[in-house]
């Protein structure tokens, strides 16, 4: 997989980059190879706003006919870029399940109870 990180607003800090690449890393260890996931931050600093940051991940599997696409607005870059991992990864295997995407997910295991069994 790609990844590719973009400022919509300002510049990101090498720290801020690193920690976005770190928890992103679970799609590049299981997407295939020609998939491409776009990172757009963007920071909100205004006193009337309440959210401070804007992540916009887009995912391109090749194959697929339709992106997938989430947006998360957070008070803190931490927070913005946990729940949009866990947004997309929740679309991902919802959409694995549903048999709408045509490549095998590596490591994963689905579970009846709703659990995420991982094996390795």
């Amino acid at each position: 997989m790609k990844l590719q990180i973009k400022s919509l607003s300002g510049e990101l800090t090498e720290e801020e980059k690193r920690y976005l690449r770190k928890r992103l890393l679970w799609f590049e260890e299981r997407l295939p190879n020609s998939a491409i996931m776009t990172a757009g931050v963007k920071a909100h600093i205004t006193k009337k706003s309440n959210q401070a940051y804007e992540l916009v991940l887009h995912l391109i599997i090749a194959g697929e006919k339709k992106p997938i696409y989430t947006r998360v607005f957070k008070n803190t870059f931490a927070e913005a870029v946990d729940l949009g991992r866990e947004k997309i990864e929740r679309i991902v295997l919802r959409e694995k399940q549903k048999k709408r995407f045509s490549f095998r997910l590596k490591f994963l295991s689905f579970s009846l109870r709703g659990k995420k069994n991982e094996s390795i």
